[in-house]
């Protein structure tokens, strides 16, 4: 890039070292040519007057180069202003977005819990309630069953109670019948006495006297 903006003064340059190699060395010496006067003072006078051109160009691009830099500064300062306004604002938005979401988690956290409170209070109650419920049950099942025991008991005690009455009465019929038996007995024996008793035998034998006259 630098040899491009020089290009006159090294071209003059470069073609001096071209001649230079192209002269013919001192016989006897490694370090000395033969060169023309004249063609190494056009050489000189170009360099010369190509010299202000040159420093007047390189002033210039100096100069450009130092707005192209102080634009390039003010530039730079811009985008490093707008970059540092653009990372606070990333920054604040992430804090809030760190809040927000520290502040999500909380409440998941806190309904979370909340409701493994409201599981763990209904099954609480749930068991409560069925254990309550058993012990109604079991309650119900000892009075029925004490109930039912009792009338099985009430009912053997009075099925026993009338059987040993009806077992009462049936004695008791047996003896009126007995009674009767015996009572019916004992007055067919005295009627068939007393018929016996009340009917006539025989008279005594008449005794005719004898006829005397026979």
């Amino acid at each position: 890039m630098e040899r491009k903006v020089e290009s006159q003064i090294f071209g003059v340059i470069d073609e001096l070292e071209q001649y230079i190699s192209e002269c013919k060395p001192k016989v006897f010496s490694s370090t000395e040519i033969y060169v023309e006067k004249d063609v190494i003072q056009g050489f000189i006078d170009e360099l010369r007057r190509k010299a202000p051109e040159e420093i007047a160009r390189y002033q210039k691009i100096i100069s450009n180069q130092d707005s192209i830099l102080d634009n390039a500064r003010k530039m730079a300062d811009g985008l490093i202003e707008k970059a540092t306004a653009q990372t606070d604002e990333m920054l604040s938005q992430n804090e809030i977005l760190k809040k927000a979401y520290e502040q999500a988690e909380a409440v998941k956290a806190q309904t979370m819990a909340e409701a493994q409170m409201t599981l763990d209070n209904a099954t609480t109650e749930a068991n409560a309630c069925r254990e309550a419920a058993m012990g109604y049950m079991e309650d119900v099942m000892n009075y029925v069953e004490g109930l039912l025991s009792t009338s099985s008991r009430t009912v053997s005690d009075q099925y026993d109670q009338l059987l040993n009455a009806l077992n009462f009465k049936l004695q008791a019929v047996k003896k009126d019948h007995e009674s009767l038996r015996e009572s019916r007995d004992g007055r067919s024996s005295e009627t068939e006495k007393a018929e016996r008793t009340s009917k006539p035998g025989p008279g005594p034998s008449k005794v005719y006297p004898e006829d005397k006259d026979e």
